[in-house]
């Protein structure tokens, strides 16, 4: 991984100069990926495309805020940035409970933005079973009535007829617990390059497994 300058935004409600890495060039090297289609890359990370201002608490798309500028890494540059820039908060990644609380103030414009809100309040919510100190099981994972009402929505937004997306579906049944629905989804003609992800969510739906699993190639 070779990171790139930093970039300053501005958020577009209050005007707070916020911070978002940048990469240069990236890897999936020692990427971990789940059932429910997260990846984990240490070498190529994920920016958020959605975010919650640490002033004003408005959640804003980053592609929707003005560039200020952008942060040298090294050199004489780096002495010349305005001095709130020096203490701008990081970008972060968003909750489970303020994805959804960002779908409740209308931040969903149309379906691929509300789609990708209950997407990541999925993964949010699914990132305690990815703790390696603990097998599933051992953690008392729980999902929350918010959680579940989430995933239905998720799974209501679907195209059955896309590939990427029966798959989620038929994942989100599975970790629903609706087995009988996730095994009918996964009937399907998937590309070539979904069978090792298909067959192992197909498993764990015909042992009743409910838990989030990793994806071992």
């Amino acid at each position: 991984m070779k990171q790139g300058p930093d970039k300053v935004l501005e958020c577009p409600n209050c005007k707070t100069a916020m911070i978002i890495f940048t990469l240069a060039s990236g890897n999936t090297v020692d990427a971990q990926t789940w059932t429910d289609g997260k990846m984990i890359a240490p070498m190529l990370p994920q920016l958020p495309a959605i975010t919650k201002c640490s002033t004003c608490t408005h959640f804003f798309w980053l592609c929707e805020a003005t560039v200020l500028g952008e942060i040298p890494l090294w050199g004489p540059e780096l002495d010349k940035i305005p001095e709130n820039w020096k203490k701008a908060e990081r970008v972060r990644d968003l909750t489970e409970i303020e994805y959804l609380e960002a779908i409740s103030k209308g931040a969903a414009l149309n379906r691929d933005q509300e789609i990708y809100l209950r997407l990541g309040a999925w993964w949010a919510g699914n990132d305690p079973q990815r703790d390696m100190n603990h097998t599933p099981e051992a953690s008392g994972f729980t999902r929350t009535q918010e959680g579940i009402h989430n995933l239905k929505r998720f799974s209501g937004l679907l195209d059955e007829n896309n590939p990427r997306e029966r798959l989620f579906k038929a994942e989100a049944m599975r970790e629903l617990g609706l087995f009988s629905e996730a095994l009918n989804l996964l009937v399907f003609n998937f590309p070539k390059e979904y069978e090792n992800n298909v067959n192992l969510i197909r498993d764990l739906a015909e042992k009743k497994d409910f838990l989030l699993r990793e994806i071992i190639e």
